[in-house]
């Protein structure tokens, strides 16, 4: 088990966190070894490049400012099911919600690379075992751009790559004004597949319809190279019970008796 204290160079929001992750280095090579370069040999720089001390960074810095508001905010301390959109591998993010949040009881990781999913399966199915905890990992294939979530329910909505996606406010599950949304995205216009990159946290929560915001920040990484920097913008907040329309155009307004959106 390690502890990563990590300070980024430049840093906006300075971050020195302290977040656990407990993690089987032995476990990476035997999975480069048996699974990838032999079956998906296609994958070994997409799967070296989740391992980027950037990728660690970020996640640590998501994890910290989680356990922050998680352990401040009564009204969402639940946290027994986690979603995470573009989930890729989850290979960094996924032993740190284990390690750090001992309540979570389901993590569902949804992307539409099913190689990527697949691997991960391979990667993160004996994690539960080491922790000696119930969490119920689930994978799913699926593009999150075009999804129905009008009868999804979750309790943390985490996207750590929104520039690959369309804006998350098209992104509305059946108890949405409880669901907590911890996203990130980043100022990297020039790269062909970021389609939604922002300027500041400020624009990432309007594009995610984020109304109360719990926290908001950004830290400045080095890019390729380690010449250019950027920022990651990070936002966390939930969203006001307001009526909106489903992919199919049904007008979904909340109940309060039920505790969760219907179809008007």
């Amino acid at each position: 088990m390690a502890e990563i204290k990590r300070k980024t160079k430049r840093n906006k929001d300075m971050y020195e966190g302290t977040v656990v992750l407990d993690y089987d280095l032995g476990l990476f090579g035997d999975i480069m070894n048996r699974v990838i370069l032999k079956s998906y040999p296609h994958k070994v720089k997409d799967f070296v490049e989740s391992f980027l001390s950037n990728q660690i960074t970020c996640k640590a810095w998501l994890v910290e400012h989680l356990k922050e508001v998680l352990e401040h905010k009564e009204e969402h301390q639940l946290c027994e099911k986690v979603t995470i959109i573009g989930s890729w591998y989850g290979n960094i993010l996924v032993p740190m919600l284990i390690s750090n949040f001992p309540g979570i009881k389901t993590i569902e990781m949804i992307d539409m690379d099913q190689d990527a999913l697949d691997i991960s399966r391979k990667f993160l199915q004996f994690y539960p075992d080491m922790y000696n905890t119930k969490v119920e990992l689930k994978w799913t294939c699926d593009d999150v751009n075009f999804r129905n979530w009008a009868t999804y329910n979750t309790h943390i909505m985490i996207n750590t790559s929104c520039e690959h996606m369309y804006h998350m406010k098209q992104v509305r599950c059946a108890n949405d004004p409880q669901v907590l949304y911890v996203l990130q995205s980043n100022n990297l216009y020039d790269i062909r597949e970021h389609v939604s990159c922002v300027k500041d946290a400020v624009e990432l929560s309007t594009q995610a319809d984020i109304t109360r915001i719990y926290y908001m920040g950004a830290i400045e990484l080095a890019a390729a190279g380690g010449i250019d920097f950027y920022n990651r913008f990070m936002v966390l907040g939930k969203r006001d019970k307001a009526d909106w329309f489903d992919t199919e155009g049904r007008r979904m307004v909340w109940s309060e008796t039920l505790q969760k959106y219907e179809i008007k």
